[in-house]
């Protein structure tokens, strides 16, 4: 087999080695879109099973809250909110904001991520809070949350929240 470099293979290699680059190319910026992990900015979370596992933690926030359990909202409230709300496991009830009685079931509907460190994503959520009421659930409302993910660890907190991010939208 005799390789010769004539106009046709020049131009054959050329292109060859330009589809290799704008393949990499390709590679890197599809990486980076999956993992979200640009420190500077705020994303929304694309990535279904990240969306459905905070989700989850969430639900657990508002199950505990729903519950009025005291021990547990505490281990799972972020330390920063409990030490600026000044909260203690004898106050934690009366400085929450609590909801009525009934069954609530909580669906996150949008969520953006920040990367603190490679490690440490924070989270915003915005979700519905439906109360069910005699196998009928009322108007969600909207209800949103801030949980912060420690993935070495595998752990989170969370946070409530008023929702600032979703109305600048």
């Amino acid at each position: 087999m005799n390789f010769e470099f004539n106009k046709k293979n020049i131009v054959l290699i050329i292109v060859l080695i330009l589809i290799v680059i704008i393949g990499l190319m390709l590679h890197d910026y599809r990486n980076q879109d999956i993992t979200g992990k640009n420190n500077d900015k705020i994303v929304l979370v694309k990535d279904y099973s990240r969306f459905f596992t905070v989700s989850n933690a969430g639900n657990k926030y508002i199950n505990y809250l729903q519950k009025e359990d005291k021990e547990k909202l505490f281990l799972l409230l972020s330390e920063s909110y409990i030490s600026v709300n000044n909260i203690t496991k004898d106050n934690i009830l009366d400085k929450l904001t609590l909801l009525k009685p009934g069954n609530y079931t909580f669906e996150a509907r949008m969520m953006y991520q920040e990367y603190l460190t490679s490690d440490i994503i924070r989270y915003y959520i915005k979700g519905d809070l439906s109360l069910e009421i005699m196998d009928e659930y009322q108007r969600p409302s909207d209800y949103y949350l801030i949980i912060q993910m420690d993935e070495e660890k595998n752990i989170f907190d969370v946070t409530p929240y008023d929702g600032k991010i979703f109305m600048e939208e």
